[in-house]
């Protein structure tokens, strides 16, 4: 079958303030992930493909793409795929670093996926975006509209015990102690520091994950929570705290038919 190709390549959805840090944080953040982010590079990749599985011939769409890494990654490895995203430089990266004609790119919302007909694809992906997502509901059900029934909806997301405060203990060398956890129950915005940049980031419980995902119709194939390898440390060495507790959660799901 023919990939689904009925987008064009915009659309008009209004610019939220989420996306205007993400675009003064876009150099930095194109920079940091071709140089070889280390959550993702040294352990969420290989989390998300082993997941993910065989994706040729899959028709997917990233929600929250960036720069489109996990795109190139996907069409490497034969899926046709549809990156959207709100914040124009990443996206521009996107297009401009595309090594194949079996990547696409959406200038759009993925909570408001207007212009994306419904049933299309058999694979969506949120590759650590619903934290930066202001109506999970909305993006979730969008997920769901444009998914076949039967088709998977795979997330790695910011673990909501790291979200509750994004704040570390440690000591004066800054070898990390601990995570700190508090206000867990406030499911408030937190604010996270890049330098002199900030992001929004929206702190959600795991309830509130897990009830979304079901109240739009999705079916719990699966739940992780990512650690690295001794590889991935050897390379990365800060992924060592990723061995004392998770940052991170990986939820398959599965769009019931």
């Amino acid at each position: 079958m023919d990939r689904p190709d009925p987008l064009t390549t915009r659309m008009a959805v209004p610019m939220p303030p989420e996306s205007r840090e993400w675009e003064a944080l876009a150099p930095f953040w194109i920079e940091r992930c071709r140089a070889g982010e280390s959550n993702r590079a040294g352990m969420l990749d290989a989390w998300m493909l082993r997941v993910l599985g065989d994706v040729a011939g899959l028709h997917v769409i990233d929600l929250g793409c960036g720069e489109g890494r996990f795109c190139r990654m996907l069409a490497q490895r034969s899926a046709h795929v549809l990156g959207v995203d709100l914040c124009r430089p990443l996206l521009e990266a996107a297009r401009q670093a595309s090594r194949s004609d079996r990547e696409r790119y959406l200038l759009g919302d993925m909570q408001q996926l207007d212009e994306v007909p419904g049933a299309i694809f058999d694979l969506a992906v949120s590759y650590v975006s619903l934290v930066d997502v202001p109506d999970l509901d909305r993006a979730v059900a969008e997920a769901a509209r444009v998914l076949k029934p039967g088709g998977r909806f795979v997330v790695s997301n910011l673990a909501p015990m790291a979200t509750a405060t994004n704040a570390r203990l440690a000591e004066a060398d800054g070898a990390r102690i601990a995570l700190r956890v508090d206000q867990y129950f406030d499911e408030a915005t937190r604010v996270m520091h890049f330098g002199r940049h900030h992001l929004t980031n929206y702190h959600r419980t795991l309830t509130t994950y897990l009830n979304t995902f079901i109240g739009a119709g999705f079916l719990l194939r699966g739940f992780f929570e990512p650690y690295p390898t001794e590889e991935g440390v050897e390379r990365y060495p800060k992924l060592a705290n990723e061995l004392r507790a998770p940052s991170f959660v990986l939820f398959d799901l599965e769009k019931a038919g």
